[in-house]
């Protein structure tokens, strides 16, 4: 942009032409205003130079704006004291090492150290970190150049995300309270960035995000500048997600582990991937990785050992095979081995459930492990002891069982309610049901209940429930008969119905239902429908109540539920050649899971045990050895926070062997190098490049300050001063 001042010369060149243009001519009447003409010559020749001046500078203060210079801090001398802020980027993207090993978290480190040295006396400092250790380690403002640099030096690699909000929220609070220790009049900002896109896209975005608003605070108070310190020529290989193929895994059976790995230049590459259990390698392959889309790995690996173990995918670490971030080749997944996966079957009349427990283990040497109780015997039953409860036919429940349940539900766990010939709607409502006012009127309980528009089942893991404490997703009018011979799968979108698709013989399309139970849902819910009858009555409902699911069949689980009009059975699921997948699908659904539960670096473990059940939650972490303990609240919740590090952390009771396990892993948006469009950011925002010899770093580190702004002011002001003059001087001259 600098070249452009070469534009400042058109002026003066064309002032010199038209000097040339002259020409003298002998003339004796014009010797007789020669006299008057000398006298005014020396006026008419300063007005020429001002207006050939001020259109001159005009277009070298465009030309110096555009440019956007930087005032060193050196040429500052003695003006005001400066309240400097520094904003190190310590997320999981800034331990991209470059070809000599350096991070750029490394550069970023010794870029601040520099500013520090080369800040003058008086200046005042601030530290704000970015990542999984987010915060301000130095607390208040100091003059204390020696505890900055402390500071600095202390920062560790982290394996979280940069909330950029937050640190700019942080940071307008340093800003505020600078004020308390001393006269700094000066505030400047500066944040030590590999600019990645994942953390800086909302500040990128459209105005309204969380970092846009803060940052227009915080540039209304202070300078802000950026040095991007990222760049590594490094190819990139993660692995960015994994998990099982069976969510139930058992030492019945052997376990399936499937991964995707990516690689980023968009070359492919080989690499050797292994699979570890407990810290061990029990397998690996070589596979080529390729950067046009995902590569798939998967591992079968059988383990005879039960309880809580650690299972993660690793691209292993060759001789001569470069890559530029090593924190995301690895990904771990939690399992919790069991004998059997015992499944709660709750019976409402005798025989109630026993279709239920034939399709869940026909043989009686499968992986799931039925256990029939009847309604009477719920209070009594430990229900941490099984992944799900379904209860069939079960006329109605009290409200400390209701309660019960839903503590239950809250806690992670999965109730499915299977209804039939002996059910109570009313009853069900009053216990069970949403409060009426999320209904608007309070419907009859005679009357049957207009029944709800099917919506569309949203993508799995989408689905969502509304909160309000109670278990059944909406209210259930009197039996009706109403014949139906074809079951709507609504497009097969549930996961529930989803291994149904293209299976047309096996039976879910022409299931036989006689009777069922009208349910309504609140407008406001979210519950969704997993299938409907052909009048569009919802038969299967889902949705999600805390951390659990639930789920209810509109019609019986029986062949027991029979008519009072015609005496023939309310349906024919349970022996339908579709009851088996059906109810092994909603087994699946309602567990949610939960064999393999998997967090983000940074997010907390959350728990909930019953009341008075353990004194304090036991965490080892991924490295072995306790880490914290905490204790639930009177509602028996608990949550541990300090979740920095990837890997496996256990938990149980204090003083016994964990029986639980969580994975933790990286979040796989910080493996892509793609950094933010500069030219999206704010245009308040001076972004500089930070990488290179010493002699950079060190002009980096000279806090420069960006005085573009001004210039555009100066050349503001001309712009309009330059006409005026040139009317004043051309009525004078007239």
């Amino acid at each position: 942009m600098l070249g452009w001042l070469a534009a400042a010369a058109a002026p003066i060149v064309i002032h010199l032409w038209m000097r040339q243009t002259h020409r003298e001519t002998a003339w004796a009447a014009v010797r007789f205003l020669k006299a008057a003409l000398e006298r005014q010559a020396r006026k008419l020749r300063l007005q020429h130079w001002i207006l050939l001046a001020m259109r001159t500078l005009l277009l070298v203060l465009v030309a110096l704006a555009a440019a956007k210079p930087l005032l060193e801090s050196g040429l500052l001398g003695s003006g005001a004291p400066t309240h400097r802020v520094l904003v190190v980027d310590a997320s999981l993207s800034m331990n991209a090492v470059d070809a000599e090993g350096t991070s750029a978290l490394d550069r970023a480190k010794r870029l601040a150290i520099k500013l520090v040295e080369n800040a003058r006396a008086g200046d005042t400092y601030s530290l704000v970190v970015m990542g999984a250790d987010a915060g301000s380690p130095l607390g208040r403002p100091t003059s204390d150049a020696a505890a900055a640099k402390r500071a600095i030096e202390a920062i560790t690699p982290s394996q979280g995300v940069a909330d950029l909000a937050q640190a700019l929220t942080t940071t307008q609070r340093l800003v505020d309270s600078a004020g308390e220790i001393g006269a700094t009049q000066r505030q400047e900002v500066v944040l030590l960035s590999d600019l990645g896109a994942n953390s800086w896209g909302p500040l990128a975005a459209d105005e309204g995000t969380t970092a846009a608003e803060a940052y227009k605070k915080l540039d209304e108070a202070a300078t802000i500048s950026a040095l991007d310190v990222g760049g590594s020529p490094l190819p990139s290989v993660a692995i960015t997600s994994a998990g099982l193929v069976n969510g139930f895994p058992t030492l019945a059976a052997p376990i399936e582990v499937l991964a995707e790995a990516h690689v980023y230049d968009g070359q492919e590459v080989e690499r050797v991937v292994e699979l570890l259990v407990d810290d061990a390698v029990v397998a690996e392959r070589r596979v080529t990785l390729s950067g046009d889309k995902p590569t798939p790995i998967d591992f079968v690996h059988k383990i005879d050992q039960p309880g809580a173990r650690s299972i993660a995918i690793r691209i292993a670490n060759e001789a001569g095979a470069e890559d530029r971030l090593a924190d995301d080749n690895t990904r771990y997944v939690a399992v919790t081995l069991r004998p059997r996966v015992r499944v709660l079957c709750v019976a409402g009349a005798p025989g109630a459930a026993d279709y239920l427990a034939d399709a869940l283990d026909p043989t009686g040497e499968g992986a799931f492990e039925p256990v029939i109780v009847s309604d009477a015997d719920l209070p009594t039953v430990d229900l941490s002891e099984y992944v799900c409860v379904f209860l069939s036919n079960v006329r109605e429940l009290s409200g400390p069982e209701a309660e019960r349940l839903h503590d239950y539900v809250e806690r992670g766990g999965g109730v499915a309610w299977l209804l039939g010939d002996r059910v109570s709607p009313q009853r069900y409502n009053e216990t069970l049901g949403p409060r009426r006012e999320t209904l608007g009127a309070t419907p009859r309980p005679d009357v049957r209940l207009v029944s709800v528009d099917v919506k569309p089942q949203a993508a799995e893991g989408e689905e969502e429930v509304a909160s309000d404490g109670t278990l059944m997703p909406g209210w259930l009018s009197p039996s009706v008969a109403a014949p139906s011979y074809r079951v709507d799968p609504l497009e097969y979108k549930h996961p529930i119905v989803r291994p149904f698709q293209g299976q047309e013989r096996a039976g879910l399309l022409n299931i036989p239902v006689m009777r069922h139970l009208p349910i309504e849902l609140p407008k406001s819910s979210s519950a969704t429908v997993a299938m409907a009858l052909e009048n569009g009555d919802p038969l299967l409902v889902t949705g999600e109540i805390g951390r659990g699911r639930v789920a209810v069949l509109t019609t019986a689980a029986t062949l027991s539920s029979l008519d009072p009009a015609t005496g023939q059975a309310w349906t024919v699921l349970p022996a339908w050649p579709s009851f088996l997948p059906i109810v092994r699908g909603l087994v699946t659904y309602l567990a949610n899971d939960a064999g393999a539960q998997s967090l983000l670096v940074g997010q907390p473990i959350d728990g909930r045990v019953a009341s008075g059940s353990a004194a304090q939650i036991a965490v080892e972490g991924p490295t072995g050895g306790e880490v914290g303990r905490v204790a639930p609240d009177e509602a028996g919740s608990w949550s541990f926070a300090s979740t920095k590090l990837a890997g496996v952390y256990r938990y149980g009771p204090a003083g016994d062997v964990p029986d639980s396990a969580v994975a933790v892993n990286v979040d796989s948006a910080e493996s892509d190098p793609m950094t933010v469009a500069v030219e999206l950011l704010p245009d308040s925002l001076t972004v500089r490049r930070a990488v290179g010899d010493a002699a950079s770093e060190s002009a980096a580190a000279a806090a420069p300050t960006p005085i573009h702004r001004w210039l555009l002011y100066g050349a503001l002001a001309l712009a309009l001063m330059e006409p005026a003059v040139a009317c004043l001087f051309g009525r004078g001259s007239g």
